[in-house]
């Protein structure tokens, strides 16, 4: 395999999706990744994460000799074009995003890279960190004239690889224009789509990546606002959601009552987006509110759970139906689902959980994760559904009724069936509405 153009530095949810993007456009690159173990997997064609089509589109593309796996940076020493994607989480003690990984990545780079390559920053990282890191580089390789140049990433978990053959926009944020130019041209293929390219300062590219998703966190904190109303006075929350949707204004995406945002974005996101702004004397309230509403959700559910099971949760066995943050993933990085059960275990529940396909562990003796609906159910007071997985959307709860303890119901995505002949044997508690009772 001739030598890779490009190289995509931290294969995990983003960068794969990048790499694998790439190559099926017919760009040579090269990944790699410090953990021995993915790069093992991921030469053998085994994606470590679920992504819908995922699996299949890595094995076209190295079947194709389009794409290859290292642990070593050197290896990639002849690209011209370094996409980083490593993590950036918060830090417990500061809410800000740690850039360690970020730094020792660039800093890697930097040392093997030639003569004029572009490191392009996919992280989502504090604005100002690429204008920080291109001074760095300036300063300690300054024969090498490296470029930093923001392209931040605009997928969704469970549609990633979708999403990135469909982007509904391109930023590049760069000092340099050459560099920006050659980052726009690795997206040649769209050139022809006329997907807006929005070309600006790193700074700017930096902002309009926390800007979009505190936006769209603030969508989901206001519908579920809005369904806690409506569960008071009365209404369809679904409908609701609908009737303001279809303003073109406002759009019908994350307009879904639940258990509120979760994830590896729009938690770390909105509260650095909150600690920036404090940084800098120009605190941002309206992300601020967001993150104490949507933490409070959780406690507002359990509150609901207890008050269902007669205020008592010790020793009652629940069952938890779904672990990923939302359908279509598996990851469990900051899901409601996953805080929930953590919350059942310190009130002395005993938890039987199942999702499709994410998995969770916790060192506790009152939780099991189980392979399926009805091992999760068995001897259930309660059934928590947590995730929208169309398992559960579809799922004959008929299935089960003689290995319940109770025939109770508390839906948290609103996708159970409540028409379903099933249903009126059933107590459902769903999040904008009361307590619908059983009947037969």
């Amino acid at each position: 395999m001739a030598a890779a153009e490009v190289c995509v530095v931290g294969v995990g949810y983003v960068g794969l999706i990048q790499a694998v993007g790439l190559a099926s456009f017919g760009q040579k690159v090269e990944c790699v990744d410090l953990d021995v173990r993915k790069v093992e997997m991921l030469r053998k064609g085994v994606p470590p994460i679920f992504e819908e089509g995922l699996e299949e589109a890595l094995a076209d593309v190295i079947d194709r000799g389009m794409i290859s796996f290292t642990a070593n940076v050197a290896d990639a020493r002849q690209a011209g074009l370094f996409f980083v994607a490593v993590g950036t989480p918060t830090s417990e003690r500061t809410g800000n995003a740690r850039l360690d990984y970020l730094e020792a990545a660039v800093s890697d780079i930097a040392g093997i890279a030639r003569d004029g390559a572009v490191i392009v920053v996919k992280s989502t990282v504090p604005i100002g960190t690429c204008a920080g890191l291109q001074a760095k580089l300036d300063r300690d390789h300054p024969e090498k004239r490296l470029h930093i140049v923001s392209n931040p990433e605009f997928l969704r978990e469970g549609t990633a690889l979708k999403d990135f053959f469909n982007p509904e926009r391109i930023v590049i944020g760069g000092a340099n224009e050459a560099a920006r130019e050659r980052v726009q041209a690795s997206y040649a293929a769209f050139a022809d789509r006329g997907i807006p390219v929005i070309l600006t300062d790193t700074s700017t590219s930096e902002t309009i990546k926390y800007a979009a998703n505190a936006f769209l966190a603030t969508k989901v904190t206001f519908i579920n606002e809005i369904s806690d109303l409506v569960e008071t006075v009365g209404g369809d929350i679904d409908q609701v959601a609908r009737g303001i949707g279809l303003d073109s204004r406002i759009g019908p995406q994350f307009l879904r009552a639940g258990p509120g945002y979760g994830g590896s974005c729009f938690p770390k996101d909105t509260l650095a987006l909150a600690t920036i702004g404090r940084r800098h004397g120009v605190q941002q309230q309206i992300v601020e509110t967001v993150i104490r509403i949507n933490d409070s959700r959780r406690f507002r559910i359990l509150k609901r759970i207890e008050a269902a099971m007669g205020d008592k949760l010790a020793g009652k066995r629940l069952a938890v139906l779904g672990l990923a943050f939302k359908a279509d993933t598996d990851d469990v990085r900051d899901s409601p689902a996953v805080d929930i059960v953590h919350a059942l275990l310190e009130e002395g529940a005993d938890v039987r959980s199942f999702d499709p396909v994410a998995k969770f562990s916790v060192d506790h003796r009152g939780y099991r994760q189980c392979d399926s609906v009805a091992a999760a159910c068995e001897g259930a007071s309660a059934i928590l559904v947590a995730t929208e997985w169309a398992d559960f959307k579809n799922f004959d709860f008929s299935e089960i009724e003689s290995v319940v303890e109770r025939r109770y119901i508390f839906d948290m995505r609103r996708v159970v069936d409540i028409g379903a002949a099933w249903a009126p044997r059933w107590d459902i508690e769903r999040i904008g509405s009361p307590m619908q009772r059983a009947t037969a």
